[in-house]
């Protein structure tokens, strides 16, 4: 008579009763310690595999979960504002996932367009500031000049001429994945936005006073090359030596 191989306080046993029914024919060819840690390894695996089975599977993020996870982010901190906006989303069967959040600001002097571009696919974030007039070609050549010297001295951000029908607007770029869209952040950008359609209002403005514009770009060259060269000394000097 085979005896039965039972491990002390071992509640999976009781469990698994059935299983050393099984089992227990091919004691014969074995001694009690060896069939005992058989058994012991057997049962650590099924062990094993109920507790996965148990433990419910995490489901992987669908790609509907972050396809609007930028804009909405952005939407939500506009509502914060009490603000209203247009907002437009992409067709359904276009390539790039880009949303468009339009809304309009005033002040004393001017009206412009605020535009938030949202590309979901690679979270790149533009905001523009578009004037409400736009340039006539006659004044593109000095439109064009002050916005260059203008630009060169913007460190953040940048003014933009559209030669297809004259906008001016001003141009802010945001990599989402890389940057924290915070409240704080987002009220920052803007605040920075609001600053260069000022100045690209000004510039608007200037270019537009000029009762007969020149349509060659250098003659707007030569005036920028009268005024006095401010003095670059404080800049990097080249040198034989390691800096």
């Amino acid at each position: 008579m085979i005896p039965k191989i039972r491990p002390k306080q071992n509640p999976i046993f009781n469990k698994f009763g059935d299983l050393l029914c099984i089992i227990s024919p091919f004691g014969l060819q074995f001694n009690n310690k060896i069939k005992h840690q058989i058994i012991m390894k057997i049962l650590d695996k099924l062990k094993q595999l109920l507790q996965k089975s148990d433990t419910p599977a995490k489901p992987e993020p669908s790609e509907d979960a972050h396809r609007h996870a930028v804009s909405t982010r952005i939407m939500a901190w506009l509502d914060k504002q009490g603000w209203k906006y247009e907002h437009r989303t992409p067709e359904e069967d276009a390539e790039m996932r880009t949303h468009h959040m339009i809304l309009s600001f005033t002040d004393n002097q001017s009206d412009w367009t605020c535009v938030f571009r949202v590309n979901e696919n690679n979270q790149l974030v533009a905001i523009f500031g578009v004037l409400t007039e736009t340039v006539p070609p006659s004044h593109y050549a000095s439109i064009l000049m002050k916005i260059a010297r203008a630009n060169l001295n913007i460190a953040f951000g940048s003014i933009e001429l559209d030669p297809f029908d004259g906008e001016v607007r001003v141009k802010m770029s945001i990599d989402a994945e890389f940057s924290t869209l915070s409240d704080k952040a987002l009220g920052c950008y803007l605040q920075g936005v609001a600053g260069l359609t000022e100045i690209a209002q000004r510039l608007f403005d200037d270019a537009m006073a000029e009762s007969e514009p020149s349509p060659i770009i250098h003659d707007y060259l030569n005036d920028y090359n009268d005024l006095p060269q401010e003095s670059d000394s404080g800049f990097f000097t080249p040198t034989h030596t390691a800096q």
